[in-house]
């Protein structure tokens, strides 16, 4: 048998590149169609709607707040959502690092500023150790003091420095609680300049998942995973968690602990829920009730970032939550771990696409085996899809943020792949080297931002009182 020639060997990447992304478009194509069958979509409530679920009994929620040098946003973030919460029964639990004086004093200000909203938690070991093992301590603190006082907490909620809340968000997990243990609420980026590619790619990907991908999620019956935040648990699945992982909510050997702790809900009999819901007033107009946030907006904090959630998700998420539950759990699996294979795949199609305009320019056709009919229904397969692709994420972004931002999807979905692949490749770096030096991977923050005026307002009121 003759060895393969350039062009065979060209030939034969070429269609495995063009099946393997039919494969990854149908996978996606398939979210679509089962959103547009089961017509699914943001729950809509009405004020009266939201008026009745005010008049229920308020459980107590903790808020817990991991914190390693955020001195400069955890006051606003504390003064702007405690204005802005329309909901009485809860606390914040700042957790604060002995070794990082300057959050722990501001913690210390706003305890004595709220002392019937605010505590502070100081962690027994300094900082930076991990979010989970911070995340450990607040809910240990917790227990113990429950213990003390008799007062006991319902709800436990995870919120980052950065948030800022929705003010009936509370409302709304005092009233699915009564259903479900665990609860995720979107969590959306707030608008950014057109020219901020990089911060808008999380508009793009975050409109996307919470309005539709975990809506199909959950119809489906799979497992719900944690966004890190507006995740809200029972007290009993809390006690259950820590119960069977000796002490601790978080695992601790895993960058992305809070989608671990999601994932287990559901195989430890916890009836888990995404609850996506709009306010509606009686002009029709709409509001989301979800987390909001800044993310990223330069390139290499983007593939720091992400590089972290692909490590915690791909890797470590295979080499602690394996293969487990039924079908549909293992096939929202996979979706979840095909970062990597879709970086490659990204890759690939870069050097097809470019051989294929070499092989045109010098010989003016295709090799044989690309002149077929099929492999010309692949590639007409494939850009419209494709182009089905960009229309649905332009109408995610549509119905969460507005027309100009959707109209930059298409260029925002060239910096997402690029982004996306940096970041799977540094992921397989990191986890390579800590399979090899049996040492985990350092989790490194993101630095953080508040909106311009949220809570800075009342800040400049204290000072004048002082």
């Amino acid at each position: 048998m003759e060895p393969l020639g350039l062009a065979d060997l060209f030939s034969t990447l070429t269609y495995l590149v063009v099946i393997a992304t039919s494969i990854f478009i149908v996978d996606d194509l398939f979210i679509d169609f089962v959103a547009f069958v089961k017509r699914l979509g943001p729950l809509q409530l009405t004020i009266k709607a939201l008026q009745k679920m005010k008049r229920l009994p308020q459980k107590h929620i903790a808020i817990m707040i991991a914190n390693w040098k955020e001195a400069e946003v955890i006051g606003p973030m504390i003064r702007g959502n405690i204005r802005g919460i329309d909901y009485d029964n809860y606390t914040f639990f700042l957790g604060v690092y002995p070794n990082d004086t300057a959050t722990w004093e501001e913690a210390r200000r706003l305890e004595q500023l709220y002392p019937d909203k605010v505590v502070v938690v100081v962690n027994s070991e300094p900082g930076p150790t991990s979010k989970g093992q911070m995340l450990n301590e607040i809910t240990r603190q917790i227990i113990a003091a429950e213990n003390e006082t008799g007062e006991k907490m319902d709800l436990f909620l995870l919120q980052d420095s950065e948030d800022v809340l929705h003010p009936h968000a509370f409302t709304l997990l005092n009233q699915f609680s009564r259903e479900a243990d665990f609860i995720q609420i979107p969590v959306f980026s707030f608008d950014v300049p057109k020219t901020s590619l990089v911060g808008g790619v999380y508009i793009d990907e975050f409109s996307e998942s919470h309005t539709k991908d975990l809506l199909v999620r959950q119809a489906l019956g799979a497992a719900i995973p944690s966004a890190g935040v507006g995740t809200c648990m029972s007290r009993d699945f809390v006690r259950s968690v820590m119960s069977r992982q000796d002490g601790q909510l978080m695992k601790e050997d895993t960058l992305t602990e809070d989608y671990h702790l999601g994932i287990t809900a559901k195989p430890m009999g916890f009836k888990s829920r995404f609850v996506c819901a709009q306010i509606v007033d009686e002009d029709g107009k709409q509001e989301f009730i979800a987390t909001r946030e800044y993310f990223p907006d330069k390139f290499a904090a983007s593939v720091r970032q992400k590089s972290r959630w692909t490590l915690g998700i791909a890797y470590q998420g295979l080499a602690n939550i394996q293969w487990s539950g039924g079908i549909v759990d293992r096939y929202f699996l996979l979706r979840d771990r095909k970062g990597p294979a879709c970086g490659v795949l990204t890759v690939l199609s870069l050097v097809v696409l470019l051989g294929m305009i070499i092989t045109q320019a010098a010989n003016g056709e295709f090799p044989p085996l690309l002149q077929t009919q099929f492999f010309s229904m692949l590639l007409t397969f494939n850009a419209a899809a494709m182009f089905l692709r960009i229309v649905q994420r332009m109408l995610a972004v549509h119905r969460v943020n507005d027309f100009s931002q959707a109209t930059m999807v298409p260029v925002r979905w060239l910096v997402a792949n690029a982004v996306n692949v940096l970041a799977a490749l540094k992921a397989h770096r990191q986890y390579r080297e800590s399979q090899r030096t049996g040492q985990r991977p350092v989790w490194i923050k993101t630095e953080h931002q508040m909106p311009a005026h949220f809570g800075v307002e009342l800040a400049e009121v204290e000072v004048q009182l002082k």
